[in-house]
């Protein structure tokens, strides 16, 4: 990039928290994640453009979205993304850029100047830092673009210690933030009747509700849920067990993989007909909420994670959690949260927690939706992100 590309500091808006930031979002839009951050932001009177590899499937909601060229080979499409993604820094003039994941996105990043004239902000995702220890390539991307970063925000104190570890980052530039839970469900009351969303799904009014509350996937370990759901139910005929299969994958080929993957689960499903819903339909924010207020228990066994807004919403909405006993989800317990760590082999203690489980008893319902009311309120964590990118946009003294 020359020097008449570098764009122009707006230094009024770094110490006037009245003054509305430029943000930019280098972020699949297809995300859900992706589309509540800009939501939010927006929200607060800031202006978000989302620059993404892929085009959003549904319109912004107070944002701007562009995305990058298709159709041609891989690449090609690179040359011409890094002249899409100047051109969009030059014309948002941006006061930082926020890079979402590691993966495309952080390859992405590696197109603007070495040495870019807007700070840059990442949150890496716990699955692209795991497929980086088993592939050299994505390790390298992410060393890079970590490397490039002002400010490193990792959901769990876990991640937190691997890019300083592994990748190198020094503590100051590193601050672990959570996504939290929207206010408007938070609010929403903690008492609803389940009855009707029950009936909306088609699940028996009776029924013990066992929801995965991650997309139906081989990261999410889906099948595994599965087997262990259809050993339990041998024995507990309550039990009914919802599978949402998450957002639509922009890629054809993982659009076709999704549907193979879901098409196995329905064939294994025969074994306890009857009693297995999978949900096709990517479900908006709302209605995956009344969903887990509508069920008795969540589930979430990565193998790899940080702190889950998933987990976090099921727990305000009242379930019991049965979740791998991994470092971020300890860290929730340490925390105060109730739930069931799960151990290795998993079909087997998730077969057994699933035998005996039930409702959570009032008490520590009410103890789980204070905690999340108290530290995970999505308005507190946005505002701590909007003073984390003032203060990285803060003109330093030479």
């Amino acid at each position: 990039m020359t020097d008449h590309d570098q764009v122009p500091r707006r230094l009024v808006t770094c110490d006037a928290p009245d003054v509305p930031l430029r943000v930019v979002l280098l972020a699949s839009a297809t995300s859900a994640h992706t589309r509540r951050w800009a939501g939010d932001l927006a929200m607060r009177g800031h202006e978000v453009t989302v620059c993404s590899w892929h085009q959003p499937e549904v319109g912004p909601d107070g944002w701007h979205a562009s995305s990058a060229s298709t159709g041609a080979c891989l690449p090609l499409r690179l040359v011409r993304a890094g002249h899409w993604l100047r051109h969009e820094v030059r014309r948002t003039q941006p006061d930082v850029i926020h890079v979402h994941s590691l993966g495309a996105h952080g390859m992405l990043s590696l197109l603007l100047p070495a040495r870019p004239a807007v700070p840059l902000v990442i949150t890496p995702w716990g699955s692209e830092l795991r497929a980086a220890d088993r592939h050299a390539g994505r390790a390298l991307v992410a060393r890079l673009a970590l490397r490039r970063a002002s400010r490193v925000v990792p959901t769990s104190r876990e991640v937190a210690e691997l890019v300083r570890n592994r990748y190198g980052v020094p503590g100051p530039r590193i601050t672990v933030l959570s996504w939290g839970v929207p206010d408007v469900l938070l609010d929403a009351g903690n008492d609803a009747d389940p009855r009707p969303t029950r009936v909306k799904y088609g699940i028996p009014a009776e029924a013990t509700v066992v929801l995965s509350v991650r997309s139906t996937s081989e990261v999410y370990r889906t099948h595994e849920i599965l087997a262990a759901f259809t050993r339990a139910a041998r024995h507990r005929p309550d039990l009914f067990l919802v599978l949402p299969a998450g957002h639509r994958p922009a890629h054809a080929a993982a659009r076709r993989a999704q549907q193979e993957y879901l098409g196995a689960l329905r064939a294994r499903a025969q074994d306890v007909s009857g009693r297995v819903l999978v949900i096709d339909q990517p479900l908006g924010q709302a209605d995956m909420f009344n969903l887990m207020r509508a069920s008795d228990v969540a589930i979430s066994v990565p193998q790899a994670d940080q702190r889950s807004s998933s987990v976090l919403e099921a727990a305000a909405a009242g379930c019991r959690l049965l979740l791998t006993d991994i470092a971020p989800y300890r860290e929730l317990l340490g925390e105060g949260l109730m739930a069931d760590l799960l151990h290795d082999p998993l079909v087997s203690s998730l077969a057994d927690a699933l035998s005996h489980a039930g409702p959570l008893d009032a008490k520590d319902r009410l103890s789980n939706r204070k905690l999340i009311g108290q530290t995970e309120r999505g308005s507190q964590k946005v505002a701590e992100l909007e003073r984390l990118y003032r203060d990285v946009a803060r003109p330093r003294a030479v």
